[in-house]
C-alpha cells in the first residue's frame, strides 16, 4: 500500500505517522509509481484541485478511483463515491466501514479516526458535532484512545513563528458590518517576515470567530498566483453559497475558494460581496 499527500504532513500531526509511511507527491520521481497501481482512495477531498499535482496524473491514467469524504462534493471523483455531509468527519465514515468490516482497531486507528473527529469538530464545538459524534468519540475512548498525545501533538505543537503570525493578523484586523464581519490578510511578504511554514497558515482562519458580535469571519491568504480565501461563520449566516459565487466550495458554515487575482482586489470584491449577507 502506499500513501501520498499532495502536501507535506505538518508538524502536528507526524505523531501518527511515527514509520514515516505517508510521503508528499513528487510528480517527477513518484509518476510512474501512481501509473503502476490497481486502484486509489482519495479520502477528505473530492475536488479534484484540492489534489495538487497528483489529479492529473490520476484523472489521465484512468486509475480506478474510490472517494471518501464528508464535504460537499464539487466534482465527481471515481467510480465509487461515499460522501456523506451529515457527519461530522471522513474520521466517521471510516470508523463506520472499519466497524462494519470487523477490522481490528490498534492503537495507531484510533488516534487518527480520534484526531480526524475532534479537528473537524472545533474539539466537539461545531455544529456538524452530532450525538453519533460523541458516540463514536466514546466508543474510541474505550479502544485506548491516548487523548493527552493527541492534545499536546494537535493544540501545543505550534512554533513561536506561527505566534508570531497571529499577532499580526490580531493587531492588522478590519471590522465590517457593526462588527458583524471581521477580516484579514497573510500577505507574502507577512509570511517571509514571521518565518512560517505555509501548513502553519492551516486553521488561522478560526482566529476571530470567538470575537464577540462576529458572525463571518474571512481570511486571505496571498499566493504566488492567485489569493486563497477562507470563511468561517457561527452557524446563523450560511457563507457557502459565498464561496460558490468564487468558485469554491465546503461546508455550510466553513468554506473557502481560490481566485486568480492579486489580493488587493480580492479583498474589495470579496468584502462587498460579503456585506450584502449582512
Amino acid at each position: 500500500m502506499i500513501l501520498k499527500n499532495p502536501n507535506p504532513v505538518p508538524i502536528y500531526f507526524q505523531f501518527m505517522d511515527a514509520n514515516n509511511e505517508i510521503t508528499c507527491f513528487n510528480k517527477k520521481q513518484d509518476i510512474e509509481l501512481i501509473r503502476s497501481v490497481d486502484g486509489a482512495i482519495i479520502v477528505d477531498i473530492s475536488d479534484w484541485d484540492r489534489l495538487g499535482e497528483l489529479s492529473p496524473v490520476l484523472r489521465s491514467n484512468n486509475i480506478p478511483l474510490a472517494c471518501i469524504d464528508h464535504h460537499i462534493a464539487t466534482d465527481v471523483i471515481g467510480e465509487v463515491q461515499i460522501v456523506d455531509r451529515s457527519v461530522s468527519s471522513t474520521g466517521e465514515l471510516i470508523y463506520d466501514f472499519l466497524l462494519d468490516s470487523k477490522a481490528d482497531f490498534n492503537r495507531t486507528i484510533v488516534n487518527a479516526l480520534y484526531t480526524s473527529i475532534l479537528t473537524d469538530t472545533g474539539s466537539f464545538r461545531y455544529s456538524n458535532t452530532t450525538a453519533q459524534t460523541h458516540l463514536i468519540a466514546a466508543d474510541l475512548h474505550n479502544r485506548g484512545v491516548d487523548i493527552k498525545t493527541i492534545f499536546s501533538n494537535v493544540y501545543e505543537n505550534y512554533t513561536k513563528n506561527r505566534y508570531y503570525l497571529m499577532g499580526h493578523l490580531l493587531v492588522n484586523m478590519n471590522f465590517e458590518c457593526n462588527d458583524r464581519m471581521v477580516w484579514y490578510v497573510v500577505t507574502r511578504d507577512l509570511i517571509k517576515k514571521t518565518g512560517v511554514q505555509q501548513w502553519e497558515i492551516e486553521g488561522l482562519s478560526e482566529l476571530t470567530r470567538n470575537i464577540s458580535k462576529v458572525e463571518i469571519s474571512i481570511m486571505f491568504t496571498e499566493l504566488d498566483d492567485g489569493t486563497k480565501v477562507s470563511f468561517r461563520s457561527k452557524g446563523n449566516v450560511p457563507v457557502n453559497e459565498l464561496a460558490h459565487q468564487f468558485g469554491g466550495g465546503g461546508h455550510k458554515f466553513a468554506c473557502g475558494a481560490m481566485l486568480n487575482i492579486d489580493t488587493d482586489t480580492a479583498t474589495s470584491v470579496v468584502v462587498q460581496k460579503a456585506k450584502k449577507l449582512l
